[in-house]
């Protein structure tokens, strides 16, 4: 007998019935200043935030403050005038008893204290800055070795202690939008090794407004437009290429009205990186627009080189980089070193912008340092810094302006991940987010792979991060994290005037499109008693997809049947294993065979049967899904 698959329920949707709870009880309830409804962790995914709830008789403003462990940790923050009271609390502190202060416009305080448990999470080695310099902010680092269940998405306040955090495996950026709220990654995959479903539109609660979800995924990097459109990272066609595609989204229904496809613009097999491969041959891991220039710039870790081509034709403008390997035709493009003194081309860089000066501020990892094997730094003499080079773009002219890294030597040392960071002249953050350390001695390894290579082994590897901001040339604030590597760091507040929390679901924007199935009638053979136990077939029906996982071998013919009372429709599942050489971030452990497809649910109506079609062998899963 099929047994009926229940709908997994979407972060957003749980989030809302949680917020239909708390606000039930509210309203049902007489909750006052001086006995309101407290909820901890009220979106479920940050058990740092609550909210506090209550009525007044008239409308008032609230201000909040969330007393620090020292005065200088204090965060305040004051609500706008309301008669129905439901505050967002950040910053609260994990392993103790905060303290919150509420005081209404008229001056009438009370004080509500929330309990947290201790959470496993790591915690700053050291935090060296000052509270004068710091201020409120916090330093957010983005975990990209979340299978470490410590090594969550967290951030630091001026004295390294925890202040906020993320539970769900999620990665890639945060940056901080217009409107107050955060842009970060679905916590959602699409594809091996961490293309996720697209972006979320968040607060610091850890609520999700929106999910734009784009038909190749996302990976690494967006930005917002001027206009309020997001330009993402993503991919087109996995099977023939990855990271080498970008997308533009409109903000307000999520669809992607322009794209840009490097295979247009590059050439695939020219200028190759260490760890260059065919099917990730350029491995985008940056995206920025520059209006002086309405240029988009992009860095192909897999080229060591960063690009600028313009936003409306897709003409190549330049490439920054060792032309090493790259054929005569594609010189031209180049720039030429006309530095007096200290100068090194960036190897696998991350995170690459524009100045507004014209500059270019990159993180240069520095993987291997050279376009030859035969003359590669080994990592424990290697180095990574953060690197500012001044551009020609009429003479064609480079110089390295100033750097921050290279005389740390290898101690600071990321063959993967990391970024920079922009205040003002002379005034940069650099965050070395991927250090590793096998048996004490530096790797060019990448943390995320080597959980896998030395999985019986993690007492011998380290993995650590380093952040540093610099102003005029003096470190003002150094911040070290042991037990994961992460990503990028960004410094951010938690209140401030762009502070924007409100209530109700949040969208399901953007798609998947309908799911092409195959052109031609597929041949099996039914086989009794169901899918062989080797396969480790899993079967998930989500709010807008079915999503099937397996472990299949290399090769082999498999078709996905949704068999229904009229026809059945028959889906293709890859089963090429594809070389990876740069797993930037580790979402779940996977072997080569363990394979990954999704069916979108637009266009499809109805109950269906689910059959597996391995190598013509068709056998029932038993399971009916209804779309």
């Amino acid at each position: 007998m099929s047994n009926l698959l229940e709908t997994e329920k979407h972060l957003i949707t749980l989030q809302a019935e949680s917020e239909e709870k708390f606000l039930t009880e509210l309203r049902s309830g007489h909750y006052t200043l001086e006995s309101p409804l407290v909820v901890k962790n009220p979106y479920l995914i940050n058990p740092l935030a609550a909210v506090v709830c209550f009525n007044t008789d008239e409308e008032t403003t609230v201000q909040i403050t969330v007393l620090g462990k020292a005065v200088e940790g204090d965060l305040t923050h004051t609500f706008a005038a309301a008669q129905e009271h439901v505050l967002p609390i950040f910053g609260l502190y994990d392993n103790y008893i905060n303290t919150v202060v509420l005081t209404l416009g008229n001056g009438i305080t009370s004080q509500v204290y929330i309990e947290v448990a201790e959470l496993d999470v790591n915690r700053a080695l050291y935090c060296h800055t000052s509270p004068e310099y710091f201020g409120k902010d916090l330093m957010l680092i983005s975990s990209t070795t979340p299978l470490i269940e410590s090594a969550k998405t967290v951030g630091f306040d001026y004295a390294g202690d925890l202040r906020w955090v993320i539970t769900n495996k999620q990665s890639w950026d945060i940056k901080k939008l217009a409107n107050g709220r955060l842009l970060y990654t679905s916590y959602r995959t699409v594809q091996k090794p961490y293309y996720t479903v697209g972006l979320m539109e968040m607060d610091f609660c850890g609520k999700i407004y929106k999910e734009y979800r784009l038909p190749g995924g996302f990976h690494h990097d967006a930005i917002e437009l001027g206009n309020g459109n997001l330009l993402a990272a993503s991919d087109n066609n996995f099977n023939i290429s990855v990271e080498d595609y970008l997308v533009e989204i409109d903000r307000k229904t999520g669809k992607v009205v322009k794209s840009w496809d490097l295979l247009e613009i590059l050439p695939r097999e020219e200028g190759n990186a260490g760890d260059w491969n065919h099917h990730d041959w350029f491995h985008n891991n940056a995206v920025w627009y520059d209006k002086a220039t309405n240029s988009i710039t992009m860095s192909g870790r897999h080229k060591d080189a960063i690009i600028n081509f313009n936003y409306d034709t897709g003409k190549l403008n330049w490439i920054l980089g060792d032309p090493e390997g790259w054929g005569e035709e594609w010189q031209k493009y180049f720039f030429r070193n006309v530095t007096k003194g200290d100068f090194d081309w960036q190897y696998e860089q991350h995170a690459a912008r524009i100045l507004p000066n014209g500059n270019v501020f990159v993180f240069d990892n520095g993987t291997y340092r050279s376009k030859s094997e035969a003359h590669r730094v080994p990592p424990d003499e290697n180095f990574s810094r953060g690197v500012i080079y001044k551009i020609d773009t009429e003479k064609m002219e480079i110089k390295q302006v100033w750097q921050y890294g290279k005389e740390r030597g290898s101690e600071f040392y990321s063959p993967y991940i990391s970024n920079v960071d922009y205040y003002g002249e002379g005034h940069y953050m650099i965050h070395s987010g991927g250090i590793a350390t096998y048996r004490g001695k530096h790797t060019d390894g990448l943390g995320a792979m080597l959980l896998n290579k030395y999985n019986e082994e993690h007492i011998h590897l380290t993995l650590e991060s380093i952040t540093v901001e610099v102003q005029n040339d003096e470190v003002k604030y150094e911040l070290k994290v042991q037990g994961g590597n992460y990503y990028r760091s960004r410094r951010l507040s938690l209140y401030d005037e762009t502070t924007n929390f409100s209530l109700g679901k949040g969208e399901f924007l953007g798609g998947f499109g309908v799911t092409p199935e195959v052109g031609f009638k597929v041949k099996f053979k039914d086989i009794e008693g169901g899918v062989p136990s080797k396969h480790n077939v899993s079967l998930v029906l989500e709010e807008d997809r079915l999503a099937l996982r397996a472990t299949l071998r290399e090769g082999s013919e498999v078709f996905l049947e949704l068999k229904g009372e009229k026809e059945s429709k028959f889906y293709s599942v890859p089963t090429v294993v594809h070389d990876v050489t740069a797993a930037c971030v580790s979402f779940e452990e996977q072997s080569d065979n363990d394979f990954q497809f999704y069916v979108s649910r637009e266009g499809l109506s109805g109950e269906f049967k689910i059959y597996l079609n391995i190598d013509n062998n068709r056998y029932d899963t038993q399971l009916i899904a209804k779309l």
